[in-house]
C-alpha cells in the first residue's frame, strides 16, 4: 500500500537525522534534543489535517494550575487563541488543547518515569468547555511519548507495568511510538478503544453483562512491536482519535475569579 511504504520511508529517514544529531552534536545533547522536537513538529504540520495546529509552550487552566513547559502541542487554534501569539513558547487554556506530545531520544526507565510524572500534571488540569452549538465528542486530551529509541519491546512493556501501577488510568500516556521499533496505549485512549464512551451503547451493553467494574478488559498496557510500520500504526491512532474528538472551545468566563473586581459601572 502507498501510505504504508511512505511512512515507512519517512520513519527511517526521520531516524537517520535523529542519528545524525547523535553524532554532529555529541558535546551539546540540549541542541540536538530541540533538533529532535523540530523533526516531529514538521512531521505533525505536514501530516495532520490543516485544522488541526501544532504549538509549544505551556498549559494552563481555569483554575491556575499550568502544565510543564510542553515540547509540541496539537490544538484547535482555528475556535481558540493562545497568550503571547508572537513567541514561540505560547500559553494556551487547556480546553484547547487536543494532545500534548513529549519528544524523547531514549525511552529508557528514567526517562520513561519523568515523562509519566510530566503527562500526570498535564493529564490532572482541570477542563470546562464551552458548548458553543457543537458537540465535544470527546471531553479529554491526549499525552503522547514519542522517542527516536528504546529499549526491546518486551522491555518497555515491563517498566511500564510497573510505572504505571497505581497512576489513576486518567493519568496515564495515552500512546507512544518508537518509530522503527514499537507503538504502545495506555490511559483513557486504550479505555476508549476498548471500552468505549461513558453511557454509549456499547459501553453500557458491557456494564449491564460485566458489571459496572469493566478493569479486567485493560489490565495492562498494550505494546506492539511493529517495526517499521511503528510510525504507521501510531498515524492511524492519533488521526482517529483526533477526527473523533470533535472542536474545541474555551470558555473565557471560566478564567475570571468569581470574587475579583476589575472594575465599576460608571
Amino acid at each position: 500500500m502507498v501510505m504504508t511504504e511512505y511512512l515507512k520511508d519517512v520513519g527511517m529517514e526521520m531516524q537517520r537525522r535523529s542519528d545524525a544529531l547523535r553524532r554532529d552534536f555529541a558535546q551539546h545533547p540540549p541542541s540536538a534534543g530541540d533538533n529532535r522536537e523540530d523533526i516531529v513538529e514538521k512531521f505533525l504540520k505536514q501530516h495532520l489535517p490543516k485544522r488541526f495546529g501544532i504549538s509549544t509552550g505551556f498549559v494552563f487552566s481555569h483554575n491556575g494550575e499550568r502544565s510543564q513547559q510542553a515540547d509540541l502541542l496539537v490544538v484547535d487554534d482555528q475556535n481558540n487563541a493562545p497568550l503571547y501569539p508572537d513567541d514561540r513558547n505560547q500559553l494556551w487554556p487547556v480546553e484547547a488543547v487536543y494532545a500534548l506530545i513529549e519528544v524523547k531520544t531514549q525511552l529508557n526507565r528514567r526517562d520513561l518515569k519523568d515523562a509519566i510524572a510530566k503527562g500526570q500534571r498535564f493529564k490532572s488540569l482541570s477542563r470546562k468547555f464551552l458548548n458553543a452549538g457543537q458537540s465535544i465528542r470527546i471531553e479529554n486530551s491526549l499525552f503522547v511519548i514519542w522517542s527516536f529509541e528504546s529499549p526491546e519491546a518486551s522491555t518497555v512493556k515491563q517498566n511500564l507495568v510497573e510505572l504505571l501501577d497505581g497512576v489513576p488510568r486518567g493519568e496515564q500516556p495515552d500512546l507512544i511510538v518508537v518509530p522503527n521499533r514499537l507503538v504502545a496505549s495506555a490511559g483513557s485512549y486504550l479505555e476508549l478503544s476498548k471500552l468505549g464512551q461513558r453511557n454509549s451503547p456499547y459501553r453500557r451493553q458491557l456494564e449491564s453483562k460485566h458489571g459496572g467494574d469493566l478493569s479486567a478488559f485493560i489490565k495492562h498496557p498494550l505494546v506492539y512491536e511493529l517495526g517499521a510500520n511503528s510510525l504507521m500504526g501510531w498515524h492511524v491512532w492519533l488521526d482517529s482519535w483526533l477526527r473523533q474528538a470533535g472542536a474545541r472551545f474555551t470558555d473565557p468566563g471560566k478564567y475570571l475569579s468569581p470574587n475579583q473586581i476589575i472594575g465599576r459601572e460608571v
